[in-house]
């Protein structure tokens, strides 16, 4: 049964950390919303409780074209075809040496976190556009303003979805598509507590944040879009600073968080 009066939402990684945290948030101010994960039965269990009928669960892989938009069309069919906001949540890490992480999950986190977005994205684009006005938020990361070691890959990925935002947040605005992204450090989700090793970098900054508190920013960038969001004072402070100061400086300042 079609519903074109609710406002959507569709989110990925929606099972745990900071999608769920979105999923519940929305889900009580009235969305409708599509929870997209790989994992299916976890989906189903943290929604067990959940009384309204505003939520579709969806199992996807991110980096599989095919599923995504399999998913996505399913959703949006129930909404004449509209999507109101896309959040790209879905990420994975892996913490450690640079050479002793293996070559397939380097690529696994670069198609996860870098091709997972492009395959939402690109999905998502008609019924984003069959909207008067749509958003899509990234989850970018701190990780995004200068390499960090120990998280090469991640970091990696992080650029490249920053850079994915700053070109769509142009090229789709003539679409009344806005694009943004929420910059957030180290969060107190599942991805980070149930790492084997730590970084350096972590260990002096702490992993402080909660997913809460990052929906709190997402819910700012659906209100009121801006291109890149940062969460948390302290770091707002370092990513204003990494802009005005040369390359050099923040090299220098990543040097000294990395310290043995």
């Amino acid at each position: 049964m079609l519903n074109t009066n609710k406002k959507t939402i569709f989110i990925t990684g929606a099972a745990s950390g900071i999608g769920l945290a979105a999923a519940y948030h929305f889900y009580r101010m009235g969305y409708m919303v599509g929870m997209a994960d790989v994992n299916i039965s976890l989906l189903e269990e943290v929604t067990t409780q959940w009384h309204n009928n505003n939520f579709r669960l969806y199992s996807v892989d991110v980096s599989d074209f095919l599923q995504v938009t399999t998913a996505v069309t399913a959703f949006c069919a129930e909404h004449n075809n509209k999507l109101s906001v896309l959040l790209n949540n879905a990420g994975i890490l892996e913490i450690g040496a640079f050479q002793d992480i293996s070559n397939e999950q380097h690529q696994q986190t670069l198609k996860v976190n870098v091709i997972g977005v492009v395959n939402v994205s690109q999905a998502a684009f008609p019924f984003l556009k069959n909207n008067s006005q749509s958003t899509i938020i990234n989850m970018s990361s701190a990780s995004s303003d200068y390499g960090v070691p120990e998280l090469a890959s991640y970091s990696a990925s992080k650029f490249a979805v920053k850079a994915l935002t700053e070109a769509l947040e142009l090229e789709w605005r003539k679409f009344g598509i806005s694009v943004c992204d929420v910059m957030p450090p180290f969060v107190a989700t599942n991805m980070v507590n149930l790492q084997k090793k730590s970084a350096k970098v972590m260990d002096r900054l702490g992993v402080n944040l909660t997913a809460e508190e990052v929906v709190a920013v997402i819910d700012k960038q659906v209100k009121s879009p801006k291109t890149h969001r940062t969460v948390s004072l302290f770091y707002c402070a370092l990513h204003s600073l990494s802009n005005v100061s040369p390359a050099l400086i923040n090299r220098l300042v990543m040097k000294f968080l990395s310290r043995k």
